[in-house]
């Protein structure tokens, strides 16, 4: 099969993907630039996926929560390549249902994630992305998108702790050894860390409880940040490094197989 290009553009980072037979064959990741030009982009791609000239594609397949970016990425494909643009969003055909009126408002991230989880894992899934927010999601083993909490990420929150405290500098994020830190590093891992992953815990138990009627439940965490978290939550929580990209894929392929 003809290689497709992923592409999930978030807040802080742009990840690609090039899927073959249904596999990641290859990857990428960079800043998402709101100032970045198209040839930029172009540029960066050729850099970072040798392998796969960007003309190469007859299939990308896009899913951003920055308009901006959005637009550009589109304007890319129109320029640099003929391939078939698909946009992913809450809109997309692909079987979800919705509790919110206009679906359009949802995340593409949350739908990519919402979807694959669906289709992925046995009875209802809690799914955990780990980025520049947290995002704790429920979707029931009909594929009812239930709702979704959304927390500052561990690094949006410890940066805004660091701007707004004169005594405290920034440090590289880590789980902490043990609960409570003797120096001031190890103390901040201690509530910026393993607090986020109590945080996550919590919330957990709440869904469980607060939406009983759709249990059993598979947790899965995923996102930039899950590898993180993962050692510090339960055993049973499933880590899902690539369940964004998957749902990107996966959703494609079932918007094809409707069209055709």
């Amino acid at each position: 099969m003809d290689p497709i290009l992923v592409v999930d553009i978030g807040n802080t980072n742009i990840v690609c993907a090039v899927f073959q037979d249904g596999k990641i064959v290859a990857d990428c990741r960079m800043q998402s630039a709101t100032d970045e030009s198209i040839e930029g982009y172009h540029s960066l791609l050729g850099h970072f996926l040798p392998d796969y000239p960007f003309a190469c594609f007859k299939h990308i397949v896009l899913g951003s929560v920055v308009p901006a970016l959005t637009s550009i990425w589109q304007e890319l494909v129109k320029q640099k390549s003929n391939a078939r643009l698909e946009i992913i969003n809450g809109l997309s055909p692909i079987g979800l249902q919705y509790i919110v009126a206009d679906p359009s408002v949802v995340g593409a991230d949350l739908v990519a994630n919402a979807f694959e989880a669906w289709q992925s894992y046995p009875g209802s899934t809690i799914v955990i992305d780990l980025g520049t927010a947290t995002t704790i999601q429920l979707i029931n083993r009909e594929g009812l998108y239930a709702g979704v909490s959304i927390a500052p990420g561990m690094k949006t929150a410890a940066s805004q702790l660091f701007a707004n405290a004169a005594q405290l500098s920034s440090f590289e994020l880590l789980a902490p050894q043990q609960t409570l830190g003797n120096n001031t590093r190890d103390a901040l891992r201690s509530g910026i860390v393993l607090g986020h992953a109590i945080m996550i815990q919590g919330f957990v138990e709440l869904i469980k409880k607060e939406y009983s009627q759709y249990k059993p439940y598979t947790v899965v965490l995923t996102g930039g940040l899950s590898s993180l978290i993962a050692p510090l939550c339960p055993s049973e929580y499933v880590l899902d490094k690539e369940l964004t990209l998957r749902g990107l894929h996966r959703a494609f392929l079932t918007i094809s197989q409707r069209q055709n």
